[in-house]
């Protein structure tokens, strides 16, 4: 028997907070299509996995499709129905992860935009570190220096946990991902993922 569990997560905001962004008036730029894949993770079954990662190549195709013909389609966000299920969560959600974030951070008098970057003061090593650098090599903001050997967040961090799930020796800790997984695609090799300097 196995157990299966299901949860919620998507986009969020990002594809509308893109479009805005690029339909700014001084940039005067438009966002044509947007896309959501679902994720894996560990909790899922191998043939729940199979079967994600088939959709994903099937996905794929259609964005690079629609990129190379620049094909006008919809951002695939939320319906408005779901929106508004939601709506109510969102009152109890949003101050947890303030609270959470100001916790990670150690700087409570910011608005929660400005905590994110800082939650990486709660990224920690141990032992096991052997100062490979691997961690600065995969992080796409470069926000991780070597000192000595050892990683030092520059706290610009963008929440993606690379350096969590690639560390070759599961050195790097913290309360910040204390619910995540170490886990990426099996088909995606650490030469990938590497920051060309």
């Amino acid at each position: 028997m196995s157990t299966e569990i299901y949860y919620f997560s998507g986009t969020g905001n990002s594809l509308v907070t893109a479009r805005n962004i690029a339909g700014n008036k001084s940039r005067g730029a438009k966002l044509s299509a947007g896309f959501t894949i679902t994720m894996s993770n560990k909790i899922l079954t191998k043939e729940k996995q199979h079967k994600m990662f088939n959709n994903w190549k099937k996905k794929l195709g259609v964005i690079c499709e629609n990129v190379k013909v620049r094909k006008k389609g919809k951002l695939e966000t939320r319906g408005i129905l779901v929106k508004l299920l939601f709506a109510p969560l969102l009152l109890i959600i949003k101050p947890v992860f303030s609270s959470r974030y100001k916790r990670l951070s150690n700087s409570s008098p910011l608005p929660f935009n400005e905590l994110i970057p800082l939650a990486d003061r709660s990224f920690q090593y141990d032992e096991k570190c052997n100062g490979c650098g691997i961690c600065t090599r995969v992080c796409p903001v470069n926000n991780i220096r070597m000192v000595e050997n050892r990683p030092v967040w520059q706290h610009h961090c963008e929440n993606c946990f690379a350096c969590y799930a690639w560390c070759p020796e599961e050195a790097i800790y913290g309360d910040i991902v204390s619910y995540a997984e170490r886990y990426h695609h099996p088909e995606v090799k650490i030469s990938d993922m590497l920051r060309k300097n």
